[in-house]
């Protein structure tokens, strides 16, 4: 089951991902990711994927290279 828990803090947007990082998935996170950015300007996200299993890495560094293009903020990624 695909999940997320999102916190803000310390002006850094914490996602923490669960489960199947598919294609559709990510196309979940990205809407959802994309609208808190946009309506609350946040500029430093980390996100932690370390729970994500299986991973379509395809698909996950298209999104990566989607949101640089996009927000070009500060994305860590926690593996």
């Amino acid at each position: 089951m695909f999940k997320t828990e999102i916190e803000y803090r310390k002006d850094t947007l914490f996602v923490q991902v669960f489960g199947p990082l598919t294609r559709r998935n990510i196309s979940k996170l990205k809407r959802k990711l994309y609208y808190i950015l946009t309506e609350y300007g946040i500029g430093h996200v980390v996100m932690n994927i370390t729970e994500a299993t299986p991973f379509d890495s395809d698909e996950f560094y298209r999104f990566l290279d989607e949101y640089d293009i996009e927000f070009g903020g500060e994305l860590e990624i926690v593996k």
